[in-house]
């Protein structure tokens, strides 16, 4: 449990902020992710990563955390999503809190789709497999989730196409 902890709680954590919009509140279900790792380890299936298994247990939890709250506030700020010790302007500044908000726009669904793509480097067929769904749902949600994030970022004046 340490190594695991130790390999994955910051990369879930940062996941988890990215989905509940909340540091404090990802570090709760980072603690009921592990929870439920150490009482269903006997549920790991070899077929599947550990790392694909630990995504799916936090993304589950944190579904479940935004069910149980529907009132969250769309402005608030993702933690996580940019990389300490990148030069920032504040140009670059505006920009990341446009794409955060438009992120949180998102359904969690679509957003999860896009952070394991783009910020956990997470191959579609992962993807489907931590979020339990077909490739071919992953891809349609990757097609909308960019589409409405262009939407959202064009209308907003952030940028004039998002990139290929």
């Amino acid at each position: 449990m340490e190594e695991l902890y130790r390999r994955y709680s910051a990369m879930l954590f940062n996941f988890l902020c990215s989905l509940v919009g909340d540091p404090a509140v990802a570090e709760d279900v980072l603690q009921e992710v592990f929870i439920a790792v150490w009482k269903g380890s006997g549920s790991f299936r070899s077929a599947a990563s550990v790392k694909t298994w630990l995504f799916n247990i936090a993304y589950k939890r944190a579904v479940s955390w935004l069910r149980r709250r529907r009132d969250l506030p769309i402005d608030s700020v993702v933690a996580g999503l940019v990389e300490q010790g990148v030069e920032t302007t504040a140009l670059q500044n505006l920009q990341i809190r446009a794409v955060q908000r438009a992120l949180m726009d998102l359904s969690p669904q679509h957003r999860a789709v896009i952070e394991l793509a783009l910020f956990f480097d997470c191959a579609y067929a992962e993807i489907a497999e931590i979020l339990g769904c077909p490739v071919g749902t992953v891809k349609s949600r990757m097609s909308y989730a960019r589409q409405h994030l262009q939407s959202l970022l064009l209308a907003g004046g952030q940028i004039d196409r998002l990139p290929e």
